[in-house]
C-alpha cells in the first residue's frame, strides 16, 4: 500500500502517516515493495504469524533487506543456502562490481566462502564437527588450514557477530557474512547473508560498515526465518 492509501484508510493526515511509516521502515517493520510503488510488512512482523498468512518464501522476505544492504554499503549482497558441504547462492544483488562466472545458483565448498564459514560457526559444536567431517579434502595440510579458518570464524562470530574472509577468488574479493539463524542452533534450512567488494578498493572501514549492517539485518531476519522454517 502507498502512504496515501494508508492515510485514506486510517483517517490520518498524509504527513503523519509518512512520519510513522518512516520510523517503521528504519526499524525494519515496513519495507518498500519490489516495484517501489508502496510499502509492505517487513520481517519482524513474521514472528506474529505473517509468514503463515502471506506465504512468503525466504528469498522474497530477504530481498528488500538485501537492497538496503546494497544501498548502505555499495557491496554485492548474496543470500545463500547450505546444501550438504556446499553453499548455493539463491539471490544476488551486484554492487559496484560484478563477479564474473558467479551468477545466481553458483556453488562453493562450505569452508571456502564467508557464508559457509558463518553457517559452520553458528552451529552447535557437534553439528559443526559433523559438517567439517563431511568436507572431502584429500590434502591433510589443506584440511588443517581450513579447520583453523573455521575455528577463527567461530571466534569472530562470537566476538563481532559476523565472519570475514579476504581470500576469495585468488584474493581479489573480500567479504563479510552472517548466519540467518540463532547461534548454537541447527535449523533444517541454514541460510546466510554475505556482503563484499573488491579487495583492492574495500578498506577495513568498508568491511566494518558492512559487518555492522549485516549484524543489524540478522537481528531483523533471523526470527522471521525461524518462523518460516516452523
Amino acid at each position: 500500500m502507498t502512504t496515501a492509501e494508508i492515510a485514506r484508510r486510517t483517517g490520518l493526515s498524509q504527513p503523519t502517516v509518512w512520519r510513522l511509516c518512516y520510523t517503521l521502515i528504519e526499524s525494519g517493520f515496513l519495507v518498500r515493495a519490489p516495484a517501489g510503488a508502496g510499502l509492505r510488512i517487513g520481517a519482524p512482523a513474521l514472528t506474529l504469524g505473517y509468514a503463515a498468512a502471506r506465504g512468503l518464501d525466504a528469498p522474497a522476505l530477504a530481498m528488500p533487506y538485501m537492497q538496503r544492504i546494497l544501498e548502505r554499503t555499495g557491496g554485492s549482497t548474496t543470500l545463500s543456502l547450505r546444501q550438504g558441504s556446499e553453499m548455493v547462492a539463491v539471490e544476488q544483488l551486484n554492487g559496484d562490481f560484478v563477479v564474473r562466472d558467479q551468477p545466481v545458483g553458483w556453488r562453493a565448498p562450505i569452508d571456502t566462502v564467508s557464508a559457509g564459514l558463518a553457517v559452520l560457526a553458528a552451529l552447535p559444536p557437534a553439528a559443526r564437527e559433523a559438517g567439517i567431517a563431511a568436507i572431502d579434502h584429500p590434502d591433510a595440510a589443506r584440511r588443517e588450514r581450513h579447520r583453523a579458518r573455521i575455528e577463527a570464524a567461530v571466534e569472530a562470530l562470537a566476538r563481532d557477530g559476523a565472519v570475514r574472509l579476504g581470500q576469495i577468488l585468488d584474493g581479489r574479493y573480500t567479504a563479510v557474512a552472517v548466519p540467518l539463524f540463532e547461534t548454537g542452533t541447527e535449523p533444517a534450512t541454514q541460510w546466510a547473508l554475505t556482503c563484499g567488494g573488491l579487495a583492492a578498493s574495500w578498506t577495513a572501514e568498508d568491511l566494518d560498515r558492512a559487518a555492522a549492517v549485516l549484524v543489524e539485518t540478522r537481528a531483523l531476519l533471523a526470527p522471521a526465518f525461524a518462523a518460516l522454517a516452523g
